[in-house]
């Protein structure tokens, strides 16, 4: 358990380093340009809006997946518990089954 503490500190101590460094280094000159709204991209040629492609959906939701699982994965490195680790182990091949047969099943829908 200490080692988790030990590895929550740390990350913790190296983010909040990098965020002080970056306050240092970083110029500080704002202006009314700066501080005014800001809206990215062409105004609309139509009333009607295009529709968004729906892979990119996906990949958005595969990627938060795959991004959680690796912080889930991450704790159990250093346990020295093994039943934790063997835990670990199958919930990622359940994972990893789901992972494959979700982008099965979606190649195959776009294929049709």
């Amino acid at each position: 358990m200490e080692t988790v503490i030990l590895y929550a500190l740390g990350t913790f101590s190296g983010i909040f380093m990098i965020y002080l460094l970056g306050i240092m280094v970083a110029p500080y000159k704002p202006n009314k340009i700066k501080n005014d709204h800001f809206e990215c991209g062409l105004p609309a040629s139509s009333d009607v809006p295009q529709k968004a492609n729906f892979s990119y959906f996906i990949f958005a939701i595969m990627f938060i997946i795959i991004d959680m699982a690796g912080l889930f994965f991450s704790l159990f490195v250093f346990s020295d518990n093994t039943h934790a680790l063997k835990i670990t182990a199958i919930f990622a091949g359940i994972l990893f089954i789901a992972v494959t047969v979700a982008m099965k099943e979606y190649r195959n829908a776009q294929n049709s």
